[in-house]
């Protein structure tokens, strides 16, 4: 039902918020390309057609350029392409469509599913209702010849859970410890990160960016349904989440009929917010 509240919204702003001739920056948010899985944001096919249509109608960029974008207000839309949680189908169908197309893609990793800790395991399985073969993560020498090959990493935590309601320490203990397994393991810094889940305020808070950047993180990624601005922090970049959209959707929502659902949510007052989205509120375990 939620769904097609958002689409239906989308299409009655679309028809005055769509607009070719706009310069845009947007950031799209997958996390699994599977031609099976429940929770795939994509199948292979859809996703190489996703490819096909961002290579002749936007710029295709890498998340750490978001802000270069803007400063040279491209005549095409610019956006970045990112996935989110490290999933062994990200190297084995994603990465052979995006070198197939010449794009880049930037990936951020749940750092316990990687070294694959028993107990970040078990907390993906029952989050997506999934058997290991579902949640099976990457390789690190995967990753190293994906970053060979241009695509660039970012943490993602390292169990994955939601940093808003973590003590202080805790946080920074997921932020740092994240960032200096990936950096051993890839023999790269590692600058970029997204807040698992990724809402404004319901997630993430202004403590966890202050966390983010004294950690070294240099780019963040959000989730919220809208382009980028200028005025976006660099530690809090707007995301769009891909789910299973056909071409047109995903058109649409690059062009700006769907900047709607990002309005309201920032605007919307918790108590409605809860009301609407009661799922962006549940309290995930924290691990000991």
């Amino acid at each position: 039902m939620r769904r097609l509240l958002k689409a239906a919204a989308a299409r009655v702003a679309g028809r005055w918020l769509c607009d070719d001739s706009l310069p845009r920056v947007l950031v799209l948010c997958y996390h699994s390309v599977h031609p099976l899985k429940s929770f795939r944001s994509a199948s292979p096919e859809l996703f190489e057609h996703h490819l096909h249509w961002l290579s002749g109608h936007c710029k295709v960029i890498p998340f750490s350029k978001i802000f270069n974008a803007l400063s040279e207000k491209p005549d095409w839309p610019s956006v970045a392409i990112t996935f989110d949680d490290g999933y062994a189908d990200n190297y084995e169908y994603a990465f052979p469509l995006l070198q197939k197309y010449g794009l880049v893609a930037t990936f951020f990793v749940t750092v316990g599913l990687v070294e694959k800790d028993s107990d970040v395991v078990n907390r993906f399985q029952l989050q997506r209702e999934s058997l290991y073969g579902d949640i099976r993560p990457m390789e690190w020498l995967q990753m190293r010849e994906m970053a060979k090959a241009g695509m660039e990493f970012g943490a993602h935590t390292y169990s994955h859970p939601n940093l808003a309601v973590l003590t202080s320490q805790a946080a920074n203990a997921e932020l740092r410890r994240s960032k200096e397994i990936m950096e051993q393991c890839l023999g790269q810094p590692i600058t970029l990160m997204a807040y698992p889940f990724g809402k404004p305020n319901r997630h993430f808070t202004p403590e966890t960016l202050d966390l983010a950047a004294e950690a070294g993180y240099r780019y963040a990624a959000a989730v919220l349904w809208r382009a980028v601005t200028s005025e976006d922090s660099q530690l809090a970049v707007p995301r769009m989440l891909v789910a299973r959209d056909d071409q047109q959707t995903l058109r649409k929502k690059i062009l700006g009929a769907w900047d709607i659902i990002g309005a309201w949510q920032e605007k919307a007052p918790m108590w409605l917010a809860k009301m609407v989205s009661p799922e962006d509120f549940k309290i995930v375990p924290e691990i000991a």
